[in-house]
């Protein structure tokens, strides 16, 4: 009897067994904590956002605001994003690898859970979560959904950077900009900042903006590590491609570069290909 296709059967069971059951400990992970994002909303303000709501902000992110359709839409809690695209993990390196993502972004609480899957190598792949909950940062990296790779969560610097990532992605979830707590400068014609401390975690943005009021740009400072040498670097989101998912103008397609100290190096080339406010 050839054993051969037995033993190759028990390796693909063995190998299903280690993936599913640490895969399925990491979706409740993540379904626990798209449920305290959800729980953490305020849900007082109901009804049509209209121009009265946006009479205190400067008057470049009043026009972004009517541009993107937030002005005359109704008041949301949260966003589901689905997103995919290319990302490069060295920046020596010439090499994309295909990823894809899901995002829940908080509306009125300021808050994002985001989970990627990249192929690194063909069957090879990084499974990641990264997070902003309660002020509180975390990043979890496992290959092949299995091994650990990185496993972070909590202190000043990424805290810091996952707050700085909430408010470079503000275009897609431009409703969020009207937060109380949120305090808008216009820079000059074309760009504004914003400045929010979060739980004691304090943040700021540069948003610029085309003629028509588009969202061209956005920047922050980040740690893009977090050991004790780390330095605070610039990170860049491009707007590439610009059109209207569940009402809403916004990016569809952004680069996303970090201002390294000797080069540019962009690092994910992502499209939102499915939106959903709720």
């Amino acid at each position: 009897m050839d054993i051969v296709p037995y033993i190759v059967g028990i390796i693909l069971l063995l190998y299903f067994l280690a993936t599913k059951i640490p895969g399925g400990v990491h979706k409740r992970r993540i379904n626990r904590e798209v449920k305290k994002l959800k729980d953490l909303q305020d849900r007082s303000r109901e009804g049509e956002i209209e121009k009265k709501d946006i009479a205190h902000l400067p008057e470049i992110v009043q026009k972004w605001l009517i541009k993107s359709n937030v002005v005359g839409s109704q008041w949301k809690t949260s966003v589901h994003i689905k997103q995919k695209g290319q990302m490069r993990l060295d920046p020596d390196s010439e090499k994309w690898i295909f990823a894809s993502a899901t995002q829940v972004v908080g509306l009125t609480e300021p808050s994002f859970v985001w989970q990627v899957k990249a192929e690194v190598k063909p069957f090879m792949y990084v499974h990641g979560a990264d997070s902003y909950l309660d002020g509180v940062g975390s990043l979890q990296m496992r290959l092949l959904n299995l091994f650990k790779v990185a496993n972070e969560k909590g202190g000043p610097k990424i805290n810091q950077s996952s707050f700085q990532r909430y408010l470079l992605e503000l275009p897609w979830y431009p409703q969020a900009a009207l937060n109380r707590n949120m305090k808008w400068t216009q820079i000059d014609k074309h760009t504004a900042r914003v400045v929010m401390n979060h739980r004691g975690v304090p943040g700021e943005a540069y948003l610029r903006f085309d003629d028509e009021g588009d969202v061209v740009y956005t920047s922050a400072m980040r740690f893009k590590d977090t050991d004790e040498k780390a330095d605070m670097l610039e990170c860049i989101g491009e707007s590439k491609e610009i059109n209207q998912m569940d009402g809403i103008r916004m990016p569809i397609t952004v680069h996303v570069t970090w201002r390294l100290p000797e080069k540019l190096y962009t690092w994910f080339k992502v499209e939102i290909f499915k939106l959903e406010f709720r």
